[in-house]
């Protein structure tokens, strides 16, 4: 059996802390060949998709106090690269950071070849391109706080008048990259209104501050569409985005119904895996393409996260493959 791995490069990855790795071990330890490659070494041929990849193996690691995992060096041995069809795979997990660009946006389009009935895909490139983290939550407004998308300023000034303080992001942005806290007497709003539209001509998200969140950001893990764990996320000293998990999060009577709400949404996708951020209890994000914070979990409270994800993958195919 055959796993692969779209992911960033394999030597710039945080074995300690990163759930690619925490699925490859996950994969390796139920026999599985474990195989990586990156969106730029996909391609297709005669109408199947393969990539240049090379056979990993991993040296084995234990969880340290804290959200890491022991590391040794070298962490992994691998082969030469050679040509792989992804439909030999029994899964392929879709693991590149974004921004999905034009180099991710061509990966997933030759990743459409692959035959979800034959590959598990995780998560499947269509749903990818279509549930975009920011913009698929507008599609719930009772779900989230107040919230706008737009280039133009003059639409950020009046949302700044009404709500004091709001947090602008890009549209494409991850792991808090260009996130401002934007407030309506800073007297470097003007400049930071088109550092963060370039000068009106591109679209940002802009949320209203919520205090809540030195209550902290809650991370809940959603696989086929439940529930399965969540974790606290409390800004880093002077700094007010979000960190690394903590502890332990309850899910709550909210939690439930907005995970209820989106399920259908993320099936009719082939969305397996997602992480949702919720601050208090409003919907901020739906994470859809590299789902992280799974292997800083299991390390942190001794969960199964990355175990149980792959486990249930597998399931599903199966499953598929008999119906």
């Amino acid at each position: 059996m055959k796993i692969v791995f779209v992911a960033d490069q394999l030597e710039s990855l945080d074995p300690s802390i990163d759930t690619t790795i925490g699925l490859m071990h996950a994969a390796q330890l139920r026999g599985a060949e474990v195989w990586i490659t990156e969106a730029r070494q996909l391609e297709a041929v005669n109408g199947r998709a393969r990539a240049l990849a090379r056979q990993v193996r991993l040296a084995p690691s234990q969880p340290l106090d804290g959200h890491r995992w022991s590391v040794p060096n070298p962490w992994f041995t691998d082969r030469e690269p050679r040509h792989l069809r992804l439909d030999d795979a029994a899964a392929v997990f879709i693991r590149t950071e974004p921004p999905v660009d034009e180099t991710y946006t061509n990966a997933l389009l030759v990743l459409d070849l692959v035959n979800p009935h034959r590959t598990a895909m995780v998560n499947d490139p269509r749903g990818i391109r279509v549930c975009s983290e920011h913009v698929l939550p507008l599609a719930f407004p009772d779900l989230i706080p107040p919230t706008v998308l737009t280039a133009d300023q003059a639409t950020i000034r009046s949302f700044l008048a009404e709500h004091g303080e709001a947090i602008v992001k890009p549209v494409d942005g991850f792991a808090g990259h260009g996130v401002l806290r934007l407030s309506r007497h800073d007297p470097n709003l003007a400049s930071l209104l088109e550092i963060a539209t370039s000068n009106g001509t591109r679209a940002v998200l802009v949320q209203r501050y919520l205090r809540e969140v030195v209550a902290g950001n809650k991370r809940i893990f959603v696989v086929g569409g439940e529930p399965v764990g969540a974790v606290h996320r409390f800004p880093a000293a002077g700094d007010f985005r979000i960190g690394n998990p903590t502890a332990e999060a309850p899910i709550t009577v909210r939690d439930k119904e907005i995970c209820a709400r989106l399920a259908p949404v993320l099936a009719r996708n082939g969305i397996h895996l997602a992480g949702l951020d919720v601050i208090g209890p409003h919907l901020i994000e739906v994470n859809v393409t590299s789902v992280g914070a799974l292997r800083k979990a299991d390390a942190l409270l001794g969960w199964t996260l990355c175990a149980d994800l792959l486990d249930s993958v597998l399931d599903t195919r199966e499953q598929g493959r008999t119906a």
